[in-house]
C-alpha cells in the first residue's frame, strides 16, 4: 500500500495581485511563493496522478490565507486530480484566516475587502475530499472535522485537525480526545495499522529555538505522550515548512514518530511517499518536485524555490538604504520603523556579510582560539567560498533536512560550529547556547532518522 502525503499547498489566487510594490514586498518576505502556487500545484499533480500512489493526503494550510476565491480555484484543482488518485485533506488555520487579515494587492496598496471562507464551512465544501468517505467523524468546537478513513482491509488514517483545544491554542479539546482514543482502540480491535495525520508539530523538529512554540501543539509533550501511550505509533505533519523526521519517546517507554512534511510550494516541494510494511512498518522516500511550467517555460523547480527562499535573507542583507530596510523587516513581521532607527549601525555590519569571505570567519576564528582542530591547509579549501554562499547553505539545509550532509569530522562542519560556539557566547544562559549548537549540528548532519528516505 502507497500512500502520498503533501503538506502546505498555500494556494494563491493571482486575482489577489501579483504585481505592485505592496505584492513584491509580500511575496519576497515569504520561503514560499505566491503568485506561481498554481502552476507548481499544477505541476505536482500531474506527477502524483501519473505516479503509483494508491492515494493522497494533504496535511492542511490549503490555501494562503483562507481567501474564498483560492478555496474555489484549489478544489477545482483537487477535483481534477481525485478522477485519477483518491484524495484526502484536512484543513488549518490558515484555511479560514485566523489571524482575520486576509490581503488582495495593488500597486502600493494593500487591501483587506477580501471575502474568506468560515472554519464551519470547511467540512462541507471539502466533503468530497475525506469526510462523505470517513467510517467515524467528530465536528470541533469551530466547526472543523476529524475523521478516520478505512484506507484498505488493514490501514486506516487518522486525520485531526487540530487548530483549538480548550485553550484556544493548537490541539484537542477533552471531547475531541474522547473520539481519539475510540479511534485508535478501534484500530488496534481491527487489526489495522493506524497512521496519524495533523497540521501542528508534536515534536519541536532541529531544535525547539526553531520549531517550539506555536509551531508545535500546546503541551506538546503530554500530547506526544498521550498519542504514544494509546499506541498511535506514527503523526505526518506539515506546518514549519521543513522536512524532518524524529521519534519521540514517552516516559512509559512508548514511542511515536513524526514526519514533518515542508511546503509543496516552498524550496525544496517535497512529496513523501509512503509504503505500509505487510508487518506494520512505514518506508519513506521524499520525492522533490523537479519542474514545472511558468509563463510557457519550463522552470527548475530545485533552483528556482531556493533561489526564492534565499532572497527572504538576501534581500534584507542588500538593503541600500534606511528605507528599504525599514520596509524590508516590517514586511518580515519586525518593527521596521523601530529597527530602522539603527541604520548606520547595521550597514556597514550587512555590507560586510554581503562581502565577506569564509576565510576572513576563519581568520577571527583562529585570532578568538575557537578554531582548534581546524589547520590552516583545511580552511584554505574555502579561501574564496562567498560568506553569503555558506549561509545560504545552510538555510536551505534546514528546510530539505540536509540533503547535503557534512559529517561531524569534515572541515565545512568543523567552521560552522566553531562560529556557532562564538554565537552561543551572546545567549542568555547555557541552555540556549546548548540548543543553538543542537540546531546547528542537526542541520548540518540531517539528525538521528534520515529525512530523505528511511524505515520506521
Amino acid at each position: 500500500m502507497k500512500i502520498t502525503f503533501i503538506a502546505d499547498t498555500h494556494y494563491y489566487s493571482k486575482k489577489l495581485g501579483t504585481s505592485g510594490k505592496a505584492y513584491e514586498l509580500r511575496a519576497g518576505s515569504d520561503q514560499k511563493c505566491l503568485a506561481e502556487t498554481e502552476e507548481i500545484i499544477d505541476s505536482a499533480f500531474e506527477k502524483i496522478a501519473n505516479s503509483g500512489t494508491d492515494a493522497v493526503f494533504i496535511l492542511g494550510d490549503l490555501t494562503n490565507n483562507g481567501e474564498m476565491v483560492s478555496h474555489i480555484e484549489f478544489r477545482e484543482k483537487l477535483y481534477k486530480l481525485k478522477k485519477k488518485k483518491p484524495v484526502y485533506v484536512i484543513t488549518a488555520t490558515h484555511d479560514w484566516c485566523c489571524d482575520k487579515n486576509p490581503r488582495r494587492f495593488f500597486e502600493d496598496t494593500v487591501y483587506n475587502d477580501v471575502k474568506v471562507m468560515k472554519s464551519a464551512d470547511l467540512p462541507r465544501f471539502y466533503a468530497d475530499f475525506g469526510p462523505l468517505q470517513a467510517i467515524d467523524a467528530f465536528i470541533t468546537e469551530i466547526g472543523t472535522v476529524c475523521y478516520t478513513v478505512q484506507f484498505s482491509c488493514s490501514v486506516r488514517v487518522l486525520c485531526l485537525n487540530d487548530d483549538k483545544n480548550e485553550n484556544d491554542h493548537a490541539g484537542y479539546t477533552p471531547e475531541c480526545w474522547n473520539w481519539i482514543e475510540r479511534q485508535i482502540e478501534n484500530a488496534k480491535a481491527d487489526k489495522c495499522v493506524l497512521i496519524g495525520i495533523q497540521h501542528h508539530l508534536l515534536i519541536p523538529h532541529i531544535s525547539p529555538v526553531i520549531t517550539g512554540g506555536s509551531t508545535c501543539v500546546e503541551n506538546r509533550e503530554y500530547v506526544a505522550s498521550r498519542f504514544a501511550d494509546l499506541g498511535l505509533k506514527y503523526m505526518l505533519v506539515g506546518h514549519s515548512h521543513i522536512q524532518a523526521t524524529d521519534k519521540f519517546v514517552s516516559k512509559a517507554g512508548n514511542s511515536i514518530t513524526e514526519i514533518n512534511v515542508g511546503s509543496l510550494c516552498g524550496y525544496p516541494a517535497p512529496m513523501v511517499n509512503v509504503t505500509v510494511n505487510d508487518n506494520g512498518s512505514l518506508s519513506y522516500k521524499v520525492d522533490c518536485l523537479e519542474k514545472f511550467s511558468l509563463n510557457g517555460k519550463e522552470i527548475n523547480a530545485g533552483d528556482f524555490l531556493a533561489k526564492h527562499a534565499l532572497d527572504l535573507i538576501f534581500r534584507v542583507i542588500e538593503c541600500k538604504n534606511k528605507r528599504e530596510f525599514s520596509e524590508r523587516l516590517t514586511a518580515l513581521g519586525f518593527n521596521g520603523n523601530k529597527i530602522a532607527e539603527f541604520w548606520l549601525l547595521f550597514k556597514p555590519l550587512l555590507n560586510k556579510l554581503n562581502t565577506a569571505l569564509v576565510w576572513d570567519v576563519y581568520k577571527r576564528l583562529k585570532l578568538l582560539g575557537a578554531a582548534r582542530g581546524i589547520s590552516y591547509s583545511q580552511a584554505r579549501r574555502y579561501r574564496y567560498k562567498p560568506l553569503k554562499d555558506m549561509i545560504g547553505e545552510i538555510y536551505l539545509s534546514a528546510l530539505d533536512g540536509a540533503k547535503h550532509k557534512h559529517g561531524r569530522e569534515s572541515t565545512y562542519y568543523k567552521l560552522v560550529m566553531a562560529a556557532v560556539s562564538v554565537l552561543s557566547l551572546f545567549a542568555k544562559g547555557s541552555k540556549n547556547s546548548a540548543e543553538l549548537k543542537k540546531a546547528a549540528d542537526y542541520i548540518l548532519t540531517g539528525g538521528e532518522i534520515n529525512n530523505q528516505s528511511a524505515l520506521i
